[in-house]
């Protein structure tokens, strides 16, 4: 008979391969299922998502999510075209504009869900996607953006923004999330959280420890431009309400010497219009797409960013391209800002917080473009590739040597 040996598998460094040529690159591939809240917008969850995808492309992956929605542009770049598997919110006419209402459903559909058959469990979640049904007996990470925010630590923002905010029914319908949401974790082996900030939380809100690994930044996409600065501040982003984009606006509404120009798309349009009307030092330019949105941020004299941010993508990609930003002291912006080096950090969520930051930022300028973007070169996707494949290799190693 003739004699194998076991050779350690050269693609994945875990899994161990019968082979008659212990010199072979044969690679097992391993059947991954990849669970994600949903895909609408093309945000930095997403991005983090199509990041974990292309560390796993030559892995047999099956894709979970409660619905679809990107565009054919988006499902190419962060999906490579590959179908996902969807709940029936994915036939809810207009799902993508209201599917936060759909919220206390969520962790029932997420559950109906049932992994089975796999050789590791993947999921990214700020929401409800850890919540399915999987085998014990198979490795299961979590990639957490944030413990699910309308419950835990921004409960009250939250509340303040819904019509039964402050009613018995909304307190037993949190409470009963809380509980949801802490037995889900149960579930999960490993927690990988994007930042210190959401450690904390990770710890605070589940009881279970995790390791940080920052998302990914297309810090080559967003380059040093060679145009000079022009004199405008500048406020990108998706518009909803946490963003604080309406802050800013009443902010620059009293600095009609400095000019505003906002570019993004998304809640309160109309809103938006009415808070621009008669404030010519307020431009809204609508969606842009990467290529022109880049070139704005490039001549901008800095950018702001008003959100309780748990990471705060954007504001990396805005300093890769060497311009100044002025932030909300909080969360993630706390480990991606050099404070009177690569921005300004300003206290509260004010427009006279805002105003200050401004005045700061035209007294003492920051002009050092080339070490603002240093400064971001640490959060590359490169950097994220390496540290994230590195980390499920070691958890498979201590998980399955148990087995």
């Amino acid at each position: 008979m003739k004699k194998y040996k076991n050779v350690k598998c050269n693609a994945c460094d875990t899994c161990s391969i019968k082979v008659d040529n212990p010199n072979s690159q044969l690679h097992k591939k391993l059947k991954v299922a990849f669970v994600q809240d949903w895909f609408n917008a093309n945000g930095g969850a997403e991005k983090v998502a199509g990041a974990i995808l292309d560390i796993y492309e030559q892995e047999d992956v099956t894709i979970y999510a409660l619905f679809d929605k990107f565009s054919p542009a988006a499902r190419k770049e962060i999906l490579n075209d590959k179908p996902v598997k969807v709940s029936v919110l994915q036939h809810v006419p207009f799902i993508n504009k209201f599917y936060r209402y759909f919220l206390p459903f969520m962790p029932w559909l997420m559950k109906r869900f049932h992994l089975r058959g796999y050789d590791l469990i993947l999921s990214t979640s700020h929401a409800v996607a850890k919540g399915f049904r999987s085998d014990p007996k198979i490795l299961n990470i979590c990639y957490c953006h944030t413990p699910l925010r309308p419950i835990w630590d921004m409960y009250d923002d939250y509340a303040a923004h819904h019509s039964l905010g402050r009613s018995g029914l909304y307190k037993w319908y949190v409470n009963y999330l809380r509980k949801w949401d802490v037995a889900s974790a149960r579930n999960i082996h490993y927690f990988i959280a994007n930042s210190t900030h959401v450690q904390r939380r990770i710890e605070n809100s589940y009881g279970c420890s995790s390791k940080v690994i920052y998302p990914p930044v297309r810090v080559n996409k967003f380059a040093l431009g060679e145009q000079p600065r022009k004199d405008y501040y500048m406020c990108t982003g998706r518009f909803v309400p946490y963003k604080k984009i309406d802050m800013v606006i009443r902010a620059f509404q009293q600095m009609p010497d400095k000019k505003l120009v906002l570019i993004g798309e998304g809640w309160g349009d109309k809103k938006f219009d009415s808070l621009l009307k008669g404030y010519p030092n307020i431009e809204w330019l609508g969606y842009k797409k990467d290529e022109e949105m880049i070139t704005y941020i490039q001549e901008a004299k800095a950018c702001i960013f008003a959100a309780k941010e748990d990471f705060g993508i954007m504001c990396v990609e805005v300093q890769a391209c060497g311009t100044p930003v002025l932030a909300l002291d909080y969360g993630g912006y706390r480990e991606t800002v050099v404070d009177g080096r690569t921005g300004y950090l300003f206290p509260e969520q004010t427009e006279q917080s805002v105003i200050d930051a401004v005045n700061k930022l035209e007294q003492h300028p920051l002009t050092d473009n080339a070490a603002i973007r240093q400064n971001s070169l640490r959060f590359s996707d490169e950097r994220f590739h390496k540290e994230f494949g590195d980390i499920v290799k070691n958890a498979q190693k201590e998980f399955y040597k148990h087995k």
